[in-house]
């Protein structure tokens, strides 16, 4: 993965994947299966801006086996993702402050790429 795409693909993650009450492509499935270990480790931590994913990295020895399985179909979700949509990316949410990729996304649907549609449409559907 080139730094720009890790870069684009860090944003998602902190501001689509772990964050509170969006329907991010990977959010309910990744929470659902973390909802425990959210409470038993993050408790205390606000949600937004990638504070939970960040609480949940920090205790990445320690989670359930059903939360490490979340999270990791949800970065790989995410990474195909990010593939996909790099140039739409940075075609229509360059200047989008951080942790608004999703909504960037979802603002311009409509002019995005098809490949990058066929990509969202396959990730939400494998969540």
């Amino acid at each position: 993965m080139s730094f720009r795409q890790h870069s684009i693909f860090a944003a998602l993650v902190a501001g689509a994947v772990w964050v509170g009450s969006g329907t991010a492509i990977a959010q309910q499935s990744a929470q659902q299966a973390c909802a425990g270990d959210i409470a038993k480790f993050c408790g205390g931590v606000a949600q937004g801006e990638g504070r939970i994913a960040g609480c949940l990295r920090s205790h990445a020895k320690e989670l359930s086996p059903a939360c490490q399985r979340g999270m990791a179909q949800a970065t790989t979700l995410m990474k195909e993702v990010v593939q996909a949509c790099e140039d739409d990316l940075h075609r229509y949410c360059a200047g989008a402050a951080p942790g608004t990729a999703k909504e960037c996304l979802r603002t311009n649907f409509r002019s995005l790429s098809m490949h990058c549609k066929r990509e969202l449409f396959e990730a939400k559907k494998g969540m």
